[in-house]
């Protein structure tokens, strides 16, 4: 055989042998990620949820068509995420990418508020063209999963004001996989965990947590209880919520929190250690903030916290609107900083808190972890770099919205509002006489807990939503001044309530990173022209070169 047809045939079996091993690899289902942060790499629960997924499950994509450079990521890291979902759950994993905007406008319409009301939200793009004008798209960056008549709804972005839009994508194509998954296991749930709010202290009514409490209503047996003293009435719960109590709390009811904890039980509190009479305030009279003895110090202190009696002020906080008009002058409103309502931000290390947006809060506490046996603590919420703590009794006024602000008394940083405590904690009640307890009925008595966890938010009014006068019920973050969901409040709540009920370890997919590699902008701007330039005239300047090389090349080698 010629040498000349032995290369050729040595090529083709290169060729073969590679097309085989491709084909092979893609049969079995093999990948290979060669990212640093394993980016195209599913965890072992989706792997196996997916695997042992037995019913036909739909997911509609709502990122299709032409995207603002921006979205451009998200949209291939949601056609990337979804392709290896499918090389795990086979046939059963179906998936339509739609385009909202292609629609005409009667009908576009129509589908934005259908979408709407199946839970996803619009978000707004806005870039710069080459031009220099602003180019508007209004997109709905997220999908619906359907999985035995039921569906459910996923939202890809946060929508976090206080970082770009670049961040924002970047965090979403972290939460990609937890956003898919979590959305697949709450459909293909077959029993519902009990939620237990806590009721007969002043407890918010179930209107002011009606938003959440509708949240998770799909996916939770959700109840309200009243203790009563009664060991019995928590059997069975897996989470009690008590949402800001306005009055002391027996320690009857006590001991009943405290058993359901050492039985294994989690418990999420917001509570105020400060109250402060916002009524008196918004009809322009000052008030006090009074410390508010709620009889549970001793119980936070026995588990591994302490909420102190104070109040936060912080420069990082939201807006009231504020007559600005002089006396005797029709009213004019205007938004003024109101810095007793700190806007917290979420810590990173852990998946409850991780990527959210701000937290809006009312009068927040300050926490401090103490050192306890068995029970570590991890701060969720903590103020800006530039706060001040008042210990109570303080006075406030509302004109104080208006006085001028000394940025030097704002030096505290970093301030603790809400924490973990996950442990084994031991009962406050182990060294107490029982008899009086359980209304006056045996029971059985635990000491020591296994491992559980609690959260801790010296903050009632985080998961309390708004209730206007004729009884309808405002989403949880929403701000009435400007008619928009600016807060991560219901995104906190829902996290801290998956966190404390999750068996299977998929809130620990909140923890994936994914590295950000952002363009420097003005660089960009600056150098447009030249990096132009480079990328259309280079590479024929180099083809050209190797063009030319070749040929002298070949005439020196064929001349001889």
């Amino acid at each position: 055989m010629k040498p000349k047809q032995k290369d050729i045939l040595s090529f083709m079996a290169i060729i073969a042998v590679v097309v085989l091993v491709c084909l092979l690899a893609g049969a079995l289902g093999l990948r290979l990620d060669l990212t640093a942060d394993k980016r195209y790499t599913l965890s072992e629960p989706t792997r196996k949820m997916l695997r042992d997924q037995r019913e036909p499950l739909y997911i509609k994509v709502y990122l299709d068509g032409e995207m603002p450079v921006g979205m451009r990521p998200l949209q291939r890291a949601v056609r990337d995420m979804l392709e290896d979902m499918k090389s795990y759950a086979g046939g059963d994993l179906l998936v339509e990418y739609i385009n909202p905007s292609a629609e005409s406008k009667k009908n576009r319409e129509a589908l934005y508020r259908d979408l709407m009301q199946k839970g996803l939200q619009p978000f707004t793009v806005q870039e710069k063209n080459a031009e220099g004008g602003v180019t508007q798209m209004d997109l709905f960056p997220g999908a619906v999963v359907a999985l035995g008549g039921r569906l459910q709804a996923v939202n890809f972005l946060q929508s976090n004001r206080q970082v770009s839009t670049e961040e924002n994508v970047n965090n979403a194509i972290q939460n990609l996989e937890y956003a898919f998954i979590s959305a697949v296991e709450a459909l293909a749930r077959r029993e519902q965990k009990h939620i237990a709010f806590i009721d007969g202290h002043g407890e918010l009514s179930a209107a002011q947590v009606g938003d959440i409490a509708r949240e998770l209503s799909p996916y939770y047996r959700v109840s309200r209880v009243t203790p009563g003293g009664d060991v019995a009435s928590l059997n069975g719960c897996d989470l009690a919520i008590v949402a800001k109590p306005t009055k002391p709390w027996s320690e009857a009811d006590k001991l009943v929190l405290d058993q359901l904890v050492m039985r294994g039980g989690k418990v999420a509190w917001f509570v105020d250690p400060v109250h402060v009479h916002e009524d008196s305030l918004a009809n322009g009279h000052m008030t006090f903030g009074l410390a508010d003895d709620l009889n549970l110090n001793d119980m936070f202190f026995c588990y591994g916290a302490r909420v102190n009696a104070d109040v936060v002020q912080d420069l990082q906080c939201a807006m009231i609107p504020v007559n600005v008009s002089p006396a005797g002058m029709p009213a004019k409103f205007a938004p003024l900083p109101w810095t007793y309502y700190p806007l917290l931000s979420a810590s990173s290390g852990n998946p409850i808190s991780r990527n959210l947006n701000v937290v809006k809060t009312e009068f927040p506490g300050t926490i401090d972890t103490l050192a306890v046996p068995g029970v570590a603590k991890e701060i969720l919420l903590a103020t800006s770099q530039h706060s001040l703590v008042k210990g109570a009794p303080f006075y406030v006024g509302l004109e104080q919205v208006t006085d001028d602000i000394d940025p030097r008394l704002y030096n505290k940083k970093s301030l603790p509002v809400a924490v973990l405590l996950q442990g084994e904690f031991a009962s406050i009640f182990r060294h107490r006489v029982l008899s009086p307890y359980n209304n006056g009925r045996p029971f059985d008595f635990m000491p020591q807990s296994k491992f559980t966890s609690q959260v801790v938010v010296a903050d009632g009014d985080v998961i309390r939503n708004d209730v206007m006068a004729n009884g309808t019920i405002l989403p949880l973050g929403y701000d009435r001044y400007t008619k928009q969901i600016l807060y991560g409040n219901k995104d906190f709540v829902k996290n801290v309530v998956n966190f404390l009920c999750d068996d299977s370890g998929l809130m620990s997919l909140r923890g994936k990173v994914v590295t950000l590699r952002l363009l420097d902008r003005v660089r960009v701007v600056r150098e447009r022209n030249l990096w132009i330039a480079l990328n259309t005239v280079a590479p024929i300047v180099v083809l050209a070169a190797g063009g030319l090389l070749f040929v002298y090349w070949r005439k020196r080698k064929y001349a001889r």
